[in-house]
């Protein structure tokens, strides 16, 4: 068009054109993402991009290129851990230190038709189960959820040292896959959308706490993430606060069992709890999970 208009450029009209109204904001999963992203930052992960196309991919139904680039680049990834476990390597073997890296992309699962594209975000990082584990809790805290922990397994991480939330998987890597100890973990953002609440405010309650640590022996099987759930539902909203800090197996607890150690907070917005009420609340857990999980208090 240009070439033909280029010879009567001058008779041209110079004219401005029409400002509109125009309005836009973000989709909820675009909000989520840039949320995300700022969390994971600011805990002090930096963001990477690595390729959607790899030599290879754990499932074996994923999807091919029929002329591919290069023999590295030919299958479409149904994850991204196995990305960021190269691009770890990679900088491991550069000499980097503090390596903490993490990734907002796309996946495609293979389906009939054309592949189920999803938005996952995983990230990779030096350290150990706990510390995978604390980046997905202040990151579900980021977005105003609560996760729920319960056993997991990938192909890429430690079969006892694995969990699984609503949105994903996290843990620790197999021990050879990279040197040292690493923590992992991908999670779906559609998922964590589902997962996310509108923040609620409630009053700073002026009233002190009490804690308490309290140990249950129960069987190996049983997940701490049920017992806390069960205790909420036995002490009500005074419950404020239960979280395991340490497990024990032994030759004390028996065969086939374990104890875990919950640091717990009693609190009312009422009055200050006396010793008794933290008592009778203790006792309310106790009793609940003796009866649905055969546990005994330790201590």
């Amino acid at each position: 068009m240009e070439e033909v208009a280029r010879e009567r450029l001058e008779e041209v009209p110079f004219t401005l054109p029409a400002r509109r109204e125009m309005f836009g904001a973000f989709t909820p999963l675009q909000r989520l993402r840039r949320r995300v992203e700022d969390v994971l930052s600011g805990l002090g992960l930096a963001e990477t991009y690595t390729p959607s196309l790899r030599a290879k991919d754990p499932d074996p139904n994923a999807l091919r290129l029929p002329e591919p680039i290069s023999v590295d680049l030919s299958v479409l990834r149904t994850g991204l851990l196995p990305s960021l476990v190269d691009a770890a390597r990679r900088n491991l073997e550069l000499g980097a230190e503090g390596i903490a890296l993490f990734e907002v992309a796309r996946v495609y699962i293979p389906a009939e038709d054309l592949p189920d594209e999803r938005v996952r975000v995983a990230g990779i990082l030096e350290g150990d189960f706990s510390r995978a584990k604390g980046i997905v809790e202040t990151l579900y805290a980021g977005i105003n959820a609560e996760p729920a922990f319960e056993r997991g397994e990938d192909p890429l991480l430690h079969p006892g040292k694995t969990a699984r939330t609503g949105a994903g998987v996290l843990g620790e890597l197999l021990p050879g896959v990279l040197e040292g100890a690493w923590a992992a973990f991908e999670l779906e953002l559609g998922a964590l959308l589902q997962e996310s609440r509108d923040p609620s405010y409630e009053d700073v309650i002026t009233y002190p706490p009490v804690r308490q640590d309290l140990a249950f022996a129960v069987g190996d099987d049983v997940a701490a993430g049920d017992l806390v759930a069960a205790a909420r539902e036995a002490a009500g909203p005074e419950l404020r606060e239960m979280r395991a800090f340490d497990v024990y197996r032994g030759d004390q607890v028996g065969e086939g069992r374990k104890s875990i150690a919950f640091a717990v907070l009693f609190q009312s917005p009422e009055r200050t709890l006396s010793d008794e009420d933290a008592a009778r609340l203790r006792e309310r857990i106790v009793g609940a999970l003796a009866e649905r999980y055969e546990a005994e208090l330790r201590a």
